[in-house]
């Protein structure tokens, strides 16, 4: 197939081969740019002895191997899949900007069963891209080999949606950071070496006492209880919280560890309290890969191998904190889990920050569902998913949360370090009117 047969086929030829309609505007984006690049060397990935080595590093049953086969053979012999292959592939990978696939074909009239396997040999395509990437930063073998595992979420999520093997097209443009990003499994789980920069808290550390405040950002509205809603129409009583900094203080109000605000308003001298998390310092965005076994031991062992590792290939960017945003943080697990939970045990080691709640928040990592919860048709199979619904099933509104974790308290992680050092009444600083 020659580069000249792939470059006469238009979007709509391409789609028209595929036998089902699509969003023609997302799937030609960058049509035209992506054959800028010859694609003969990624069609390897379409041989043998490339994809299986591929599916061996990221932790793929065998039993893949006669799904592969047949679509990768579909795939080198009809130029519009071949087209079509080739640009997911460019989009994925080579855009010089995020070109995330969106709408695109299900591939299932034209491969069947198999249609999502079209998907995970793109997916498959990141892992010699992982392999290089980690070998010019002078990473480990094992790190690399546990980050390309990203693979198998992959095809469980698809499994757990469609009922067969195969990996869904929105699901490719996160793997994208894998290829170009300071992302590394490290043990239990994940982290990303990248600048803080989303959220508007700022997070302060007694010079002293070591004692840690979180403001929350000026104009953030809370309602009675110190919750944040994405809907204006949830929200009962409450307060606005205030934000100031001068060069000799700080003031505003600030967030318990347990991931609520407080209608307190505290001041604190910048001589005594110094700004440790705020857009731009360097962080440990962490990610939680699928799977069990998340257990102090291991979440602990985790983060005391990260901060080793960041420090000792990176030094010149030293982190300053793991933070991270997810379901898995909602404060709200704490009122529907028993103690014994690992979710807990593992949410009450960190200081848990407030996210606004729409009712769906991360649910779809917990049930493989979109969308508000249906008590009806949602699967209760898990201890944790049964305990969600039941929890909501009161009439409780569910929001996800975030967190973060200093890396300087790492050898203090399993002593509840944040919580243990606020008080019943309120933290070691002034507290002024509010």
């Amino acid at each position: 197939m020659t580069l000249d047969t792939l470059a006469s086929l238009s979007p709509e030829q391409a789609l028209n081969a595929c036998q089902e309609t699509s969003d023609t505007d997302n799937l030609a984006k960058f049509w035209e740019e992506s054959l800028s690049e010859d694609p003969t060397e990624l069609f390897c990935i379409l041989e043998p002895s490339q994809w299986r080595e591929a599916r061996e590093w990221s932790g793929l049953n065998q039993d893949l191997d006669e799904a592969i086969t047949r679509t990768a053979t579909r795939i080198k012999q009809s130029p519009e899949l071949s087209r079509l292959f080739w640009h997911a592939y460019w989009r994925t990978y080579l855009a010089p900007e995020p070109a995330p696939l969106s709408k695109w074909p299900t591939f299932t009239q034209i491969l069947g069963d198999d249609g999502g396997i079209f998907y995970l040999l793109i997916c498959l395509a990141s892992i010699p891209l992982i392999r290089a990437w980690h070998a010019k930063m002078g990473i480990p073998e094992d790190i690399t080999r546990h980050t390309t595992a990203q693979v198998h979420w992959r095809v469980h999520v698809h499994q757990g949606i469609h009922g067969r093997p195969g990996v869904e097209e929105g699901q490719l443009g996160w793997i994208r950071h894998y290829t170009r990003e300071r992302y590394f499994r490290i043990g239990r789980l994940e982290y990303w070496l990248a600048p803080y920069k989303k959220w508007a808290e700022r997070v302060y550390r007694n010079r002293e006492t070591g004692e840690v405040l979180t403001f929350a950002g000026e104009g953030t509205r809370f309602d009675a209880k110190g919750r944040i809603f994405a809907d204006e129409q949830n929200y009962q009583g409450g307060w606005i919280s205030t934000y100031k900094r001068t060069q000799d203080y700080v003031e505003g109000h600030v967030i318990h560890p347990n991931g609520y605000g407080t209608p307190k308003q505290v001041k604190c001298t910048l001589k005594d309290w110094e700004c440790l998390l705020e857009e731009g310092v360097m962080t440990l965005q962490l990610h939680i890969p699928f799977g069990g076994g998340m257990t102090p031991d291991a979440c602990r062992e985790s983060i005391q191998q990260a901060k080793t590792f960041f420090e000792a290939h990176f030094p010149n960017e030293p982190a300053v904190a793991i933070t991270c945003g997810s379901w898995i943080f909602s404060p709200q697990l704490q009122e529907c889990l028993p103690e014994t939970s690992n979710l807990v045990a593992f949410q009450r080691e960190l200081f848990l920050i407030p996210n606004p709640a729409n009712g769906s928040n991360g649910l779809f990592f917990v049930f493989l569902k979109r969308g508000l919860p249906d008590f009806k048709t949602w699967p209760r199979e898990t201890s944790v998913q049964r305990a969600i619904l039941e929890y909501l099933e009161k009439g409780h509104i569910w929001g996800d949360g975030r967190m973060f974790f200093l890396l300087a308290d790492a050898p203090r992680f399993g002593q509840q370090i944040y919580r243990s050092s606020w008080t019943s009444t309120e933290p070691n600083a002034e507290t002024t009117n509010g």
